[in-house]
């Protein structure tokens, strides 16, 4: 059976929360042939960005059944990639063109599980120095509950 055929066979038996979860990977796909993402995973998760200053960034993501544990909130590895993601962002902003910041060490401390609408997710630098770039980052829920937070440690290495 092809591609098609399989999808086909899948959307015809799907649930309504299938269905979402299938359509909403569609989506992120399609976002990311279209470069409105650089990379499939914040694609997939439909991350937005807003640059808050210099040294600061904003990530939000919906929440969705896309990003369910077995118990129904949030995988904390996704909580973590969003942090991941915001803290490397923010250190990756700080930087020349010829110049990245790669994941040397990430802390996470979880105090809240991921549920509601959206999560939202404030990263900053903390230091810069030659060789690292420090980084904290702090997710909310949408009733700005606190969900975790984060330390991290990048490298800087030349493209």
């Amino acid at each position: 059976m092809d591609l098609k055929n399989e999808m086909e066979a899948y959307w015809n038996e799907a649930s309504e929360e299938e269905k979402m979860v299938l359509t909403g990977i569609m989506k992120g796909l399609k976002r990311k042939r279209e470069n409105t993402y650089s990379t499939y995973i914040s694609s997939l998760m439909d991350m937005q960005l807003r640059k808050l200053n210099e040294s600061t960034v904003e990530i939000t993501i919906p929440v969705t059944p896309f990003l369910d544990n077995t118990i129904g909130i949030v995988h904390g590895g996704l909580t973590a990639t969003l942090m991941d993601t915001a803290m490397g962002t923010a250190a990756n902003l700080s930087l020349p063109e010829n110049s990245a910041a790669v994941t040397s060490e990430m802390k996470i401390n979880y105090t809240s599980p991921g549920t509601g609408k959206f999560l939202r997710c404030i990263a900053q630098v903390l230091h810069h120095g030659k060789n690292v770039i420090v980084t904290e980052a702090k997710v909310y829920g949408d009733q700005e509950q606190l969900i975790s937070l984060s330390t991290g440690t990048f490298f800087i290495i030349k493209k």
